[in-house]
């Protein structure tokens, strides 16, 4: 790798790095509105704008087209991304389905439920709320784990798919500021989606995947159900479940195959 990749990739995640933990922080109290979903909204659309000038900036350094594919953004293997990401995400719903017969359903939804979400929920509220998931899943992953992987293509991937998988972990919900950093986040939707991005290349898929295993999203969606929400909510666990197993049974009978 040429020492101006590396330059441009330190520059990225220096510039990353200045904007969750700097430039956001002092911006986003002079942005805040009565309600803070609209408030979640904005921020996540600027930090996507943000992110988008650095990754530009990046490669026109590198004398670098800005092409959907450097975000991962392809055609190909979009059913292989989801299924891989889904598959390494089973333990998620799976734990969530044990923790209902442990602690009991009424702590899960408390544990699942989005802080800015009060009963009742509309659809409106309902499409709003998969707008900022779809937002926090760009940044997340195509811009935090597809392009710096993008970028790092020409590096031993031994090393790039940690180093990424670690970075990006102080990125997501910015631990260094919270002090907490969710294991499962860390390990999931860190370390073996950049695996899975690794081996399929898509980052849609992905970012299906995400949506998929993201419990307040899910919460929400429930909650359009009303006084129904509890059973709502266990329908839609055990499709997910469902669905991540079948896609374990297909990665599996796809690598025994080979």
């Amino acid at each position: 790798m040429s020492k101006g990749k590396i330059v441009s990739i330190a520059l990225f995640y220096l510039l990353a790095y200045l904007i969750a933990y700097i430039v956001n922080p002092l911006l986003f109290p002079h942005l805040e509105m009565p309600h803070p979903f609209p408030s979640l909204l904005l921020t996540h659309t600027l930090t996507l704008v943000e992110i988008l000038l650095i990754a530009y900036l990046v490669l026109k350094l590198n004398n670098e087209n800005c092409t959907l594919s450097t975000f991962g953004i392809r055609k190909d293997n979009l059913g292989n991304s989801f299924l891989w990401a889904a598959a390494f995400s089973t333990p998620i719903p799976l734990l969530w389905l044990i923790g209902t017969k442990i602690v009991g359903f009424e702590t899960i939804l408390i544990a699942a439920k989005p802080s800015w979400a009060n009963p009742p929920i509309s659809l409106q509220v309902l499409m709003s709320a998969i707008l900022l998931w779809i937002l926090a899943g760009i940044v997340a992953f195509m811009f935090w784990e597809a392009f710096p992987y993008e970028l790092m293509k020409d590096f031993p991937q031994k090393l790039a798919t940690p180093l990424i998988a670690v970075l990006w972990t102080g990125l997501y919900n910015t631990p260094l500021l919270t002090g907490k950093i969710d294991p499962f986040d860390a390990i999931f939707f860190g370390f073996l989606f950049t695996l899975t991005y690794h081996k399929a290349r898509n980052s849609m898929g992905i970012l299906m995947a995400y949506l998929l295993n993201e419990n307040p999203l899910w919460w929400v969606t429930a909650a359009v159900f009303g006084s129904n929400i509890k059973m709502a909510f266990t329908v839609f666990l055990i499709f997910r479940m469902l669905i991540c197993s079948i896609s374990t049974f297909w990665v599996i009978k796809t690598k025994n195959s080979k």
